[in-house]
Parts: C-alpha cells; structure tokens; sequence
C-alpha cells in the first residue's frame, strides 16, 4: 500500500520533500544486481547543489532548477505559469491539441485503471506521486481555478484546491518527467483519458513560458537564464 498523499499538498511544506523513494519497494533488478545489500547507496545531491537548485519533490532532481533569489522573482515565474496555462486552453494558441486536451481534463473518474498500466508506478513502488492521474489531477485543478473564467470563486464548488505558488510549479515541473510518455495509460483507459498528453502539455508549458526543460542526455544544454548564460551550465546533475 503506498503512502497517501493528497493532490492538494502539491504546494504545501516548501522546504522538504513531498515524498521519499525506498529502494526496498522498487522492483528488483535482475541477478547478480537483485540484493539491495549489496550495491552501493544512491548517491545524494552535494550540499551545494542543494544551496542552489531546487529539491523538493522526491530527493532527485532532473530538471536543475534554481532557486529564486528573491519572493519577486518568485512571482514572476508564478505569473508566467498562469499566462502559459492561458495558452494552453486557447484555440489561437494551441489549436492542435486544445481538443484531446480539454476532453482528457474533463472526463477523468479517477478509477486508476491507468496506474495498474504504469511501469513508473509499479516499479517505482506504486508510490502515489507516480500515478498518472497524481500529476494530472494537479494541473486540473490549477487550470479549473487560475486559467478559466470565476475559477477563483468556484474552486471551494469544484474542489479546486491546490494553490499556486513557486512549490507548486516546481514540483510539478519534476513530475512531468516522472513519466517518459509511453502513453499506456491512454490505451488501457475506459473512456480515452490521455494523462500522456497532459503530462506533455505540462513539458511544453514550463518549455515556451519558463524556459525550462531537460535535454537529451547526450547534449550539452545553455540556460536561458541571465545567472548561467555563457557559462556552459549543464543542467543535468546526477
């Protein structure tokens, strides 16, 4: 049975983990590789890279992001968030998935047909976090309160209830590549809910409006960010 942890502490307890991974529950790799015992502990962020980059979801880290210096720069990555969710639910800008996407946040039951199909799930020892519907449960809520009309006002009605603040959309940004779009959830679904796809216009969000994504690991990536350009920044760390 996996720890329970509620869509709506997505944005709560900045300053720990929203989950930890136990490497007795993951699924054993095979012989001679299947005695936890014997290999070697994951190696931890340094204490610098910690100072600097934002670790708050589950110990690793695969987006490099740094932190804020300041509540101000805070803000205005929260305030590119909520225009890049905007973006998303508009035909002009996003005409090409606005329709699968608006039918896959609208019709999920949450019957989690989708985490029994999940290879992340399972051998990531069905930790809730990990399910499909987790991460897609968040962003709905976020479009149903800050991106369409009264939202703010409905969200008590609607269940609306994960705040938006810098914990949220960093998290949420390192969920996105918790799932490597495989997109078995939308075969197995009952009714043809895409989390894949969601998780998909949650990658291309934090791309376009923040500047944020992960490389393939075989390339060598420059931020955009003022503090790291020219300095050949490689933002995956291990």
């Amino acid at each position: 049975m996996s720890e329970k942890i509620r869509v709506k502490d997505i944005g709560k307890n900045p300053d720990q983990n929203l989950t930890t991974v136990d490497p007795a529950k993951l699924i054993p790799l095979p012989p001679p590789y299947d005695k936890i015992e014997d290999q070697p502990e994951w190696k931890k962020l340094s204490e610098g890279a910690l100072e600097s980059m934002v670790c708050n979801l589950d110990g690793f880290v695969a987006l490099s992001l740094p932190k804020p210096e300041n509540k101000k720069e805070e803000k205005k990555y929260v305030d590119q968030f909520v225009e890049g969710l905007k973006k998303l639910l508009s035909k002009e800008n996003n005409w090409t998935f606005l329709q699968p996407l608006m039918l896959s946040l609208e019709y999920c039951v949450g019957c989690q047909t989708c985490s029994d199909a999940c290879h992340i799930y399972e051998a990531g020892g069905e930790n809730e976090i990990y399910r499909p519907t987790y991460r897609s449960e968040a962003f709905r809520r976020l479009v149903n309160r800050y991106a369409k009309p009264g939202g703010k006002f409905t969200a008590a009605l609607n269940g609306a209830d994960v705040d938006l603040n810098w914990t949220t959309i960093t998290r949420l940004a390192e969920l996105a590549y918790r799932c490597n779009l495989c997109r078995r959830c939308a075969q197995v679904c009952p009714i043809g809910v895409d989390n894949g796809l969601i998780t998909h216009e949650i990658r291309k969000l934090f791309s376009q409006e923040l500047g944020r994504y992960r490389p393939p690991a075989r390339c060598r990536f420059f931020h955009r960010d003022e503090r790291y350009r020219g300095k050949g920044q490689h933002r995956i760390h291990r």
